[in-house]
């Protein structure tokens, strides 16, 4: 599973607890160091001093090396199979330093500490149990006297009130953890919202310009041609000034109808109208083949997926416009081309066989006009464009495009 997928998911018991890690460790280690010192201040150099330093390191070991394992776990209080002999261990080590000297009592806070750090709350609250019973054993029977019931009311009481205390914080915890987690799915879905309308409203921005310049523009463009054309008509002389001015007139009013028609066709392709992108695509290489007598193929993998019809006219443009290179740079006699449906993106690849582009080196900046509008419609959609180029291996052009999920 992904780090951006983990990310998404409410948080785990571990992440509830992680932030406050190095609090933990050191209230565990600063309560057997603090024994241990008692220990030593009252008893001196003894016989037992090697054994007691042994098994306080070794405990202090023993913590220091499971928090780095755990920490290589993310749910790492989920498995049991690290936590629970953890957990024993620490319990023994603590048992081990107590029949030695009644000042590692000190230990419990930070034993108690660790269990509810490291066990889901069930576990803790058992194991915290066990050791309050392990408590009175210690004192009484394991020293010789009776069991006493007293005293296990006396240590039960206080045990209840730490674990009612741990469910509780955790219950306000866990609360709190998924008001953060709503907040920010709500946060998303607001921020998915606002760039769906946006590309809506750029969208049908472009249609309302497309007819505007198709109603207006156009048809005005094809009025002043048929008028010249008229008025070309009526002279008298071809060769007269007046019919050069025409001509010359007649001659912008047609470039300057291409241009509105290409604008048009940009705002609006009308390959993508009636057919879905693969088609257009394959559409498009087809009459490109047949325009310019160079073999090209085109092929989908992957199972096609609806974009938004901003990629889909992106992707389409981006094949147009590495086409044309191709024609006009590549010299090229075999080109492929090839739409990818690869789940989490969709990849365009636009491959020949030409003379590459002077032999530059591959890179993702290189590349004129035409391509760096590729790639900032590319960009706008979280997307990249690559670009390699090889003197003997033609040249490709990739364009990737992320496809956002539900």
């Amino acid at each position: 599973m992904s780090q951006e997928k983990l990310a998404t998911q409410p948080m785990s018991d571990r992440e509830l607890w992680i932030r406050s890690v190095w609090l933990w460790s050191t209230v565990f280690v600063l309560s057997f160091v603090a024994a241990f010192s008692v220990y030593f201040f009252e008893n001196g150099r003894t016989e037992e001093l090697p054994l007691v330093i042994a098994l306080t390191l070794g405990v202090i070991g023993w913590h220091l090396g499971a928090m780095w394992r755990f920490g290589r776990q993310l749910n790492f209080r989920e498995d049991l199979r690290l936590t629970i002999p953890y957990t024993v261990g620490q319990v023994l080590f603590w048992i081990a330093l107590v029949q030695v000297d009644e000042a590692f009592y000190f230990g419990l806070a930070g034993v108690f500490s660790q269990l509810f750090f490291t066990l889901p709350m069930l576990f803790a609250a058992i194991f915290s149990i066990v050791v309050a019973i392990l408590i009175v054993l210690l004192q009484t029977v394991l020293d010789g006297q009776p069991f006493s019931w007293t005293l296990m009311l006396f240590y039960t009481i206080p045990t209840g009130i730490g674990i009612g205390m741990g469910v509780w914080l955790n219950a306000i915890m866990r609360q709190s953890q998924d008001r953060k987690q709503l907040a920010e799915e709500l946060q998303a879905t607001r921020n998915e919202l606002a760039q769906s309308e946006r590309l809506a409203g750029v969208l049908a921005e472009r249609q309302r310009l497309a007819h505007e310049i198709h109603d207006t523009l156009a048809q005005g463009f094809i009025s002043i041609i048929m008028n010249l054309e008229t008025a070309e008509q009526a002279l008298t002389d071809p060769n007269s000034n007046a019919a050069r001015q025409i001509q010359h007139a007649k001659e912008t009013a047609r470039h300057n109808l291409q241009q509105a028609r290409r604008v048009v066709a940009d705002l609006r392709p009308e390959s993508l109208e009636n057919n879905s992108l693969p088609a257009a695509i394959e559409r498009t290489v087809q009459r490109w083949s047949q325009r310019h007598s160079i073999a090209a193929t085109m092929q989908t993998t992957g199972t096609p997926l609806p974009l938004h019809p901003d990629v889909d006219v992106t992707l389409l443009r981006a094949t147009q416009e590495a086409l044309a290179n191709i024609h006009k740079h590549a010299q090229a006699q075999q080109v492929s081309v090839t739409l990818s449906y690869m789940g989490d993106s969709v990849l365009l690849d636009v491959q020949d066989d030409g003379v590459g582009l002077n032999g530059a080196k591959p890179s993702p900046f290189g590349g004129g006009f035409g391509l760096q509008a590729m790639r900032e419609r590319a960009a706008q959609f979280g997307g990249e464009l690559l670009l390699e180029s090889d003197p003997d291996g033609g040249t490709t052009v990739v364009v990737k495009i992320p496809i956002e999920g539900d």
